[in-house]
């Protein structure tokens, strides 16, 4: 059937449907033409005439056989049902054959390259199975693949080449912090009573600043580990990671003095996670929370199908319009505070999706809530 596979797919189906009703018409008058010698042997129907010497004329029916009729009647079926049961047959083996010769192969090879392309995975090749349509169609993906492959691999050497540059700034960064610190300590000290306020409060700005963007390179440095950091799973007990859990959480009130209530998780078993993570991120989400909070602050875990969800709310005035319309960002701040920069969505959100979640943040009548979605399974 290779001759099959390079037609067009019209033209495949034109001919096999050529072929099969041929076949089917050239079936279906054998049929008929046999059923109709056969009654003729079985029951015959003629009559003889015959015309004596005295010119009588005399009509004489032969001998019916037994159960003429009932053959008779059956052939006659069988001229009727069998020429049908030829083109319905004709017309299914059109279509099984049309599928196998034309359609099975290069859906299958689509198929799969579809679903492998939708996980990430583009080291394959998309063979081209036929000269069809289909064929071309393959052809194709086969170029989308390679497109995609090379973009990635463009976008991976971007990436590591930002990486690069990043940890690079970072540590450069750290001995001109690390001077202007020191200088401005031994300037404080030499000024003495005499000089002027001006000076004194221009020494407090440069070290307020400074010390700013050392905590600036610190976090591009914490980030950029983040970003290389895999999920750790292990199996844990669900009550003793809720008590872990609000143990860790509770020394984060101290300083706030606000209220904090938790509601670990009621279910009994055992869920598969990054505890390292899911602290982590329980830790930034809850300060975060503190910090904007009127009085109330409550923290809530529970299990949904295949996630673990983590929902943080509080009482204060909600996360800013700019802020859930262009979604979670890098040291993009919801106040202008100067000793935050902003980070502690985006290291959740990063943290979330690493493992298998995501991140959302909206706001409500009585203040924000923000839910961390940590796949378990």
């Amino acid at each position: 059937m290779e001759w099959i596979k390079n037609m067009s797919l019209k033209k495949s189906l034109f001919t096999l449907t050529l072929i099969n009703l041929l076949l089917a018409l050239s079936l279906s008058a054998v049929v008929f033409v046999g059923c109709t010698k056969l009654s003729a042997v079985f029951a015959p129907s003629g009559v003889q005439i015959i015309v004596g010497a005295d010119s009588t004329i005399k009509t004489e029916f032969p001998e019916p056989v037994a159960g003429a009729t009932a053959v008779r009647n059956a052939l006659a079926i069988f001229q009727f049902v069998l020429p049908m049961l030829f083109f319905i047959v004709a017309l299914i083996l059109t279509a099984s054959l049309f599928y196998r010769c034309k359609l099975k192969e290069p859906l299958a090879i689509l198929m799969d390259g579809a679903n492998r392309m939708m996980q990430n995975d583009l080291d394959f090749i998309i063979p081209a199975v036929s000269e069809d349509e289909l064929g071309q169609l393959c052809v194709t993906f086969e170029t989308m693949r390679q497109s995609l492959l090379n973009s990635n691999r463009e976008l991976w050497r971007q990436t590591e080449e930002r990486k690069r540059l990043n940890a690079a700034l970072a540590h450069d960064l750290r001995n001109p912090i690390t001077v202007l610190k020191g200088s401005v300590k031994m300037a404080k000290h030499c000024a003495g009573t005499g000089n002027t306020p001006q000076l004194m409060d221009d020494l407090e700005r440069i070290d307020a600043y400074t010390g700013r963007i050392e905590r600036y390179v610190e976090t591009m440095s914490k980030v950029q580990r983040l970003e290389q950091v895999q999920p750790k799973k292990a199996l844990f007990d669900t009550g003793a990671l809720s008590a872990d859990l609000e143990k860790a959480l509770g020394f984060s009130i101290t300083e706030y003095g606000k209220q904090l209530r938790f509601h670990g998780l009621s279910v009994c078993g055992t869920v598969s996670l990054d505890k390292g993570m899911l602290f982590q991120i329980a830790e930034n989400l809850t300060t975060n929370a503190l910090r904007f909070a009127k009085e109330n602050v409550a923290v809530k875990l529970t299990i949904e199908g295949e996630n673990l969800i983590l929902e943080v709310t509080d009482d204060g005035d909600g996360f800013p319009t700019d802020l859930l319309k262009n979604g979670i960002q890098p040291f993009r701040k919801g106040t202008e505070e100067a000793e935050h920069l902003g980070m502690g969505l985006y290291i959740c959100d990063l943290l979330c999706h690493k493992h298998g979640g995501a991140l959302k943040i909206a706001n409500t009548n009585t203040g924000a809530v923000a839910s961390a979605i940590l796949k378990i399974s």
